[in-house]
């Protein structure tokens, strides 16, 4: 009898220490999911000043001392900072006015996990984006060779592009947003961009519109689909610069920030 029941106390005691520790794995997994949409959001709420990197800040940093041209130290004339604010392709303001694609800027640092906050300004029908993970080398003549594109489209008046994965805040030539709360040419807009551990999410204006991982097979089949082919090097490096495009589009940008994760 004694035996018996020990035995029974004892499959009890093993089922009460197993939902113990089932419970804890549950709460800790919570816990981490939620940190995570903490994180992913974290350029909606107050920031401490030192956890960004001031890449461009018309206030505290309005100078392209974090900045070269792609491939090389300088940069494009191009490339102006008026009233404060950077700006690229001046003349290029209206739909009809490009100015012909011109050389990127890249950041002098290199990053590998990141949140990436960019405050555009587009002109009428503008195109241009952010790249990231982008190499620089004789071997590549441009920075998207390298760099996977956040897009950035005045999509309303854009002649250039109209397919839904190469409108703003796509993957370009990837994947399309889920939506487009975008701002209209003439006023500011928000890009984000949040890279951990090649799981990567796009934001417009704090609202994610896409998710996306770069080691997964779906990417690697859209890879094969798209402009990028038959780049090696695309969307491979790991870590790099950012990188500002000049489309030959009048764009205005009044802070760019990146913080490291």
């Amino acid at each position: 009898m004694t035996q018996k029941f020990l035995g029974k106390n004892h499959t009890f005691l093993s089922l009460l220490i197993a939902l113990t520790v089932l419970s804890f794995w549950s709460c800790n997994q919570q816990t981490a999911s939620e940190s995570n949409n903490e994180a992913s959001l974290s350029w909606n709420k107050p920031i401490i000043a030192d956890d960004w990197i001031l890449l461009y800040d018309q206030d505290k940093n309005p100078t392209l001392d974090g900045w070269t041209g792609f491939n090389s130290v300088e940069i494009s004339p191009k490339w102006e900072i008026i009233d404060n604010l950077l700006t690229v392709s001046i003349q290029g303001d209206d739909v009809d006015k490009n100015t012909g694609f011109g050389q990127s800027i890249v950041s002098k640092d290199r990053y590998k996990n990141f949140e990436l906050e960019v405050h555009y300004r587009m002109s009428k029908g503008a195109n241009s984006g952010i790249m990231y993970h982008v190499k620089q080398g004789t071997e590549y003549r441009d920075d998207y060779e390298t760099g996977p594109e956040y897009q950035l489209l005045d999509n309303a008046l854009a002649r250039s592009e109209s397919l839904p994965h190469r409108q703003v805040a796509a993957l370009y030539d990837m994947f399309a947003p889920s939506s487009s709360p975008y701002h209209p040419a003439g006023e500011w807009n928000i890009a984000g961009i949040r890279l951990q551990d090649c799981f990567v999410e796009h934001y417009l204006n704090g609202v994610q519109v896409l998710s996306y991982d770069l080691n997964s097979e779906e990417f690697e089949q859209k890879r094969l689909e798209s402009k990028w082919f038959d780049d090696a090097d695309w969307a491979k490096t790991g870590e790099g610069h950012i990188s500002i495009q000049d489309h030959g589009d009048k764009v205005e940008f009044r802070l760019i920030r990146i913080k490291p994760l």
